[in-house]
């Protein structure tokens, strides 16, 4: 601790980069989408250490789930291997914890690791020592997940006595003080520990500043989704380190493929009548998508325009709202879903940067000339509303009303322990059963000649 110098230094902060895993969809149309689609996940992972050479920091944190699964792939952990052995070459060290999908248990990493990694042990928490040019810089403290499962508050062992350095904590966590599958614990009790200056956390999906002054505690996301729910860019973070111990961070964007989900609603259009109609629709919101700007996370400057590495768009469609073409698009959905797909697909997917229909539903309803006057002028209406408003709100409401369901049906609580003998609930789809429900109630109504 002598030879402690503050000095200015920059690290790459990644989690959840899954390896082993592919993007969820298959473009048969063109075999050079779907090779991008099965490696997208290990390019983005690529990515990551491209930016990392080329703007020289100091070292990488990979705050859980680098690999899919326990039982790696040879191919996941051949591309690990390799990306690990070039940043050696090039004085980056990674520091890694492992996480619920890669936890330290029975498997060993099929390649031997080069001597920059340093995986944190999952029976004690370790510190580790970062210098730079021959002074020390930072402490890098941490502690792998024992299984599958972490109910322990392994950051309570995470004790700091000397608060003259730049201290960083990782952890892998759902920052839920309930949840004992994955890391319990606060935000307010991460905040207490006044000798972390970082928290490189790692679990939730999405890029979120939990808190932006010391001690700054993030998630960088993951680094490329590979479903609809995780929308948007993906990537990790650049954070770079003042003298004053200041941090300012950046995105890094590593997407090839984003996915999204577009909405058309046929209320918004009053000359609906035919699917020439709607298709113009579609290639208009198409041609909307391709040419808008990637939008970064929200309070983040991007390294680099966050379309540069980008490949195309993986988007799902949902066609909703009530008029006259309701009627075209109800006789005969599944072919029509078939050929604004294939129309939607021969259109965009050779693009210079692709877009590619994933899939498309219709939920467009009949046309009601008087509909909107029920809505607003009845007291059977205002019920209704207020007994929607009730389940919305109350959570033992909405338990009985998802129990109405049966028991094939249950609520998503955790993303990670899905049972796949259930259909699953998350709030979104709770919330449109709801309101598809209020819907029918209404529509019923009128067609019985309810009078207002």
């Amino acid at each position: 601790m002598d030879n402690l110098k503050k000095s200015k230094f920059k690290f790459i902060h990644a989690a959840d980069i899954h390896l082993g895993s592919i993007i969820h969809a298959t473009c048969g149309e063109i075999r050079e989408i779907d090779t991008i689609f099965k490696y997208g996940v290990y390019k983005a992972f690529n990515n990551i250490c491209e930016f990392a050479i080329k703007t020289k920091v100091d070292f990488i944190l990979l705050c859980g789930d680098v690999y899919d699964r326990e039982s790696r792939t040879v191919r996941a952990a051949e591309i690990f291997h390799n990306e690990c052995k070039r940043l050696n070459e090039n004085n980056i060290n990674v520091y890694i914890i492992r996480g619920n999908h890669d936890p330290i248990g029975k498997s060993e990493e099929l390649f031997n690791l080069p001597d920059n990694v340093y995986i944190f042990d999952n029976e004690k928490t370790e510190n580790f020592e970062m210098n730079k040019d021959d002074n020390f810089i930072a402490r890098i403290v941490g502690q792998s997940y024992k299984g599958k499962w972490e109910g322990r508050k392994v950051f309570q062992n995470y004790i700091v006595e000397d608060n003259s350095s730049y201290n960083i904590a990782l952890l892998h966590t759902q920052l839920e003080p309930q949840n004992n599958n994955y890391l319990p614990c606060s935000s307010k009790e991460l905040i207490k520990n006044k000798n972390i200056n970082y928290w490189a956390l790692g679990h939730i999906h999405k890029c979120r500043i939990i808190n932006e002054k010391s001690p700054v505690i993030v998630y960088p996301g993951i680094p490329q989704g590979r479903d609809i729910g995780e929308k948007g860019i993906g990537g990790c973070l650049l954070v770079e380190v003042m003298e004053d111990y200041s941090t300012n961070l950046s995105f890094v964007p590593t997407s090839s493929v984003i996915w999204e989900k577009i909405i058309v609603d046929i209320n918004d259009y009053n000359n609906l009548e035919n699917l020439n109609d709607l298709e113009e629709v579609l290639v208009e919101k198409s041609e909307l998508v391709l040419n808008s700007q990637v939008e970064v996370p929200e309070n983040l400057e991007s390294t680099y325009p966050p379309s540069q590495l980008l490949k195309g768009y993986v988007v799902q469609w949902d066609i909703q709202g009530r008029g006259k073409i309701n009627e075209v698009l109800r006789e005969d959905k599944e072919n029509i879903i078939d050929y604004l797909r294939q129309t939607l697909n021969e259109r965009f997917v050779q693009k210079e940067k692709f877009l590619y229909t994933d899939s498309i539903e219709i939920n467009t309803k009949k046309a009601f000339k008087d509909l909107e006057k029920f809505k607003e002028n009845t007291s059977i209406c205002n019920e209704i509303n207020s007994i929607i408003e009730s389940i919305s709100q109350d959570e033992e409401l909405k338990k009985e009303f998802i129990k109405s369901f049966g028991n094939v049906f249950e609520k998503k609580y955790d993303i990670e322990d899905i049972n796949q003998e259930k259909i699953q609930l998350d709030e979104e789809i709770i919330e449109e059963i709801i309101n598809e429900a209020r819907e029918i109630v209404l529509e019923k109504l009128i067609e019985k000649g309810e009078q207002f």
